[in-house]
């Protein structure tokens, strides 16, 4: 039985719904069937992000954060969860704008520490040579969780599966349980090399994981449904695709927990809140 609802808990919802479950399937040892655990992943992804955009368009404090950020050669590399940045500030507090291209100076005499432009996934200050350090204020996003089976575990280390992307830094801060042993640890570092350094477990090899969504675990029941729903619309070997009745069952469930858990707003328009998120071509609004 799993704590949270993460990621292998989640595709073995989504499996029993589409009447193609086992464990061995789940844990992706069994590869025969019309559903790969991989297109099942990215509804689960693709279902978590709606409801992100929901959730944070009615309680967006829900994911705004902190955190430092060190300047290598004025280079500041944004964490993986960034999203929008809400306030960028110095060591002394003061913020930092920021810059139009034709205000950059680029050099340690002209630029300025207190000027940035955004390139890539990092911010850069317009004054060369600087490895201060400043706070970010930022909206964060849910990254894409995955599950799988550990390559290999030691104490506190383990490595991911291949379904892991191979940036460094990651899953820094994630929730990982481990289904097979059952416990659950939170990640502290993720290298290039999928190895995830937690806090205080010992994995060990072939035993289940899954990571955990990065919504409030209030929300996390609607992930399953939705992304079934999502699954059988658009799944070419689906056999009985889902009605009005399903959408609108789906679209109730979510309607009643999102005013039991957000407060509510007068400037939304309940109806079309509700009505956002329509499957591809289905014509059927949810």
């Amino acid at each position: 039985m799993s704590t949270y609802e993460n990621c292998y808990a989640l595709v073995a919802a989504v499996r029993q719904s589409i009447g193609e479950f086992s464990e061995a399937k789940v844990r992706g040892e069994d590869t025969l069937g019309g559903y790969h655990n991989d297109y099942i992943v990215t509804m689960i992804n693709a279902a978590i992000r709606e409801l992100y955009a929901l959730i944070s368009r009615r309680v967006p404090d829900l994911f705004i954060t902190e955190t430092t950020l060190t300047a290598v050669n004025s280079v500041f590399t944004l964490p993986w969860d960034f999203a929008k940045l809400i306030y960028f500030k110095n060591a002394e507090g003061l913020q930092v704008y920021e810059m139009d291209q034709w205000q950059r100076k680029l050099t340690s005499a002209t630029g300025s520490e207190m000027l940035y432009r955004r390139v890539g996934n990092t911010l850069v200050l317009d004054k060369t040579g600087v490895t201060k350090t400043y706070t970010l204020i930022y909206k964060r996003k849910p990254r894409k969780i995955h599950h799988g089976l550990v390559v290999t575990g030691s104490s506190t280390s383990m490595t991911l599966c291949q379904q892991a992307p191979k940036i460094a830094d990651y899953f820094n801060g994630m929730i990982v349980e481990n289904v097979t042993a059952d416990w659950i640890d939170t990640i502290s570092d993720y290298t290039a090399a999928r190895v995830a350094t937690i806090a205080t477990e010992t994995p060990a090899k072939n035993e289940a994981y899954g990571l955990v969504p990065e919504i409030p675990d209030w929300a996390h029941f609607l992930i399953a449904p939705r992304a079934t729903l999502m699954v059988r619309q658009e799944h070419p070997l689906t056999k009985r695709k889902p009605t009005a009745a399903d959408f609108n069952e789906y679209r109730e469930l979510l309607r009643t927990t999102l005013l039991e858990f957000t407060a509510p707003s007068d400037d939304v328009d309940y109806q079309d809140l509700f009505s956002a998120f329509a499957p591809i071509g289905s014509g059927i609004a949810i």
